[in-house]
């Protein structure tokens, strides 16, 4: 497995969502690695301060449209024309 391959293991390894055997490579990675080693400690770090403080996060109206309008746009097989037509804005299409 390359670096670039194991780079891209250290989010699922932060958050415990990796079989054991991907695990073992992650942590052999980590001992020969001090780079590798201390993007695990800041995403780490992140996590816990994301998960003490932030509490609930609500994106305003505003975002989830703009967000949906580029989600749509590169996405066109998405789209609900009609409903965007008849609310004047994309229409959210989740309860949100």
């Amino acid at each position: 497995m390359n670096d670039d391959a194991i780079a891209d293991l250290v989010g699922p390894y932060v958050d415990d969502d990796l079989p054991a055997e991907l695990r073992v490579r992650v942590e052999a990675a980590l001992l020969a690695s001090p780079q590798l080693a201390w993007e695990v400690a800041t995403q780490r770090l992140v996590k816990e301060k994301l998960k003490d403080g932030a509490g609930e996060v609500v994106a305003s109206d505003a975002f989830r449209t703009r967000l949906l309008k580029k989600l749509y746009a590169d996405n066109l097989h998405c789209r609900q024309p009609e409903l965007e037509e008849a609310l004047g804005q994309i229409a959210l299409p989740i309860g949100l």
